[in-house]
């Protein structure tokens, strides 16, 4: 899956049903290429001039489902 399509997807955390906003940047690893974190970004999809709240990490050890709409995220392990 591209990113590009990934961020055509809202992330919701699966327990509370809270939505947490669309994947505005990847943490990458440098050795081996993979993705390690997810930056998602407020309810708007657009911000300009770094208005809004700073993105919440979401390690990839927690997305539980990537479904055609959405991203559901486990919320129970901690938050980066």
């Amino acid at each position: 899956m591209k990113f590009s399509d990934l961020q055509k997807k809202e992330f919701i955390e699966a327990g509370k049903g809270r939505q947490l906003g669309y994947a505005v940047d990847a943490t990458i690893s440098t050795e081996d290429g993979t993705i390690e974190l997810y930056h998602v970004g407020g309810m708007e999809k657009l911000k300009f001039f770094g208005s809004g709240e700073a993105p919440v990490k979401i390690p990839v050890g927690r997305i539980l489902v990537i479904g055609k709409d959405v991203v559901l995220v486990d919320d129970a392990a901690p938050k980066d």
